[in-house]
């Protein structure tokens, strides 16, 4: 294969945003539109969860509660898992 993307997803090291723990670290690859409206996919990548940034996460919500993730350096932004399963990332 000549897709790096593909070829690092089937090495299993692409994976969603949702799944990364505290102190985890991945560059953006994919944001996914999913079941929602494209408005969702504009939202993230406005919020700076755009291909080939880095992202951290930060804190995980207790009970399925909010994510808070640092986009950069310095933001970062609480959301919802369902919508941070939209993301994929590479992890670093």
């Amino acid at each position: 294969m000549d897709d790096p993307v593909i070829e690092t997803a089937l090495e299993g090291r692409i994976v969603s945003l949702e799944s990364l723990q505290p102190g985890e670290s991945g560059i953006v690859e994919i944001v996914e539109a999913g079941q929602f409206e494209n408005g969702l996919s504009v939202r993230l990548r406005a919020l700076g969860l755009s291909n080939s940034h880095q992202v951290s996460m930060v804190r995980r919500g207790w009970f399925g509660g909010p994510l808070v993730v640092r986009a950069g350096k310095a933001t970062e932004i609480a959301i919802r898992r369902s919508e941070a399963e939209l993301v994929k990332v590479r992890k670093i």
